[in-house]
């Protein structure tokens, strides 16, 4: 289950990042992102983090028992098999490597296009306000993916480290893995303190 909402964590973290960046890189093709493209982004994200987190129910790749009270993807047979390494390295590059590459694409895209852009004229524009929203939105954005990022980069490395056979210190393990596994808790922290309209829509909720 945590594999699985990771999985589905990154990979939705991976589709913001590029509606992000057809929103302020490619404006003109924003009529493709609809109510009917979301749902279908939502339906892979779900199936591609399913596969993979089944796939070592089903003989390819492993769970494994850890002391501290969870399970984690045996990283230590793919010394043993070349079933379980090539499960291991698949699901870095596909899980890991690629959406962090997209993300990172998408954000420094946007960055060069703001910086190239022009600056905005007129206080009474329509566009100003629809402007500063999604710039506002891109910005949380960002901050999320990088958190997001800097929590399971440690945790993708020495689990590649391990695959390969080299030594990893029990306490180096478990902090990765319990710093990864925070990540869960960010997002609402970054949104609380980074948009008005969350904070906006949280009090409304609450009768604040």
């Amino acid at each position: 289950l945590t594999l699985l909402f990771g999985l589905a964590s990154i990979n939705t973290l991976t589709v913001i990042s590029v509606t992000r960046y057809i929103k302020g890189c490619h404006p003109e093709r924003g009529h493709c992102i609809s109510n009917s493209s979301i749902s279908v982004a939502l339906v892979l994200i779900w199936v591609a983090a399913f596969f993979w987190s089944a796939a070592p129910l089903l003989g390819w790749g492993s769970y494994t028992d850890r002391m501290y009270g969870t399970c984690e993807i045996d990283w230590a047979k793919a010394n043993f098999s070349t079933i379980y390494k090539s499960y291991i390295i698949s699901i870095f590059i596909c899980c890991f490597f690629l959406p962090v590459t997209v993300m990172v694409f998408s954000y420094v895209s946007i960055i060069n296009t703001v910086k190239l852009s022009h600056a905005l004229t007129g206080l009474g524009d329509p566009t100003d306000r629809q402007r500063r929203i999604e710039r506002d939105v891109t910005r949380v954005s960002i901050v999320i993916c990088t958190a997001f990022i800097i929590a399971w980069s440690p945790y993708a490395v020495i689990s590649i480290w391990s695959a390969y056979g080299y030594p990893v210190p029990n306490l180096t393990s478990i902090l990765a893995s319990l710093f990864a596994k925070s990540a869960s808790f960010y997002n609402p922290i970054i949104y609380f303190g980074m948009s008005s309209k969350f904070r906006k829509d949280i009090f409304i909720l609450f009768h604040c």
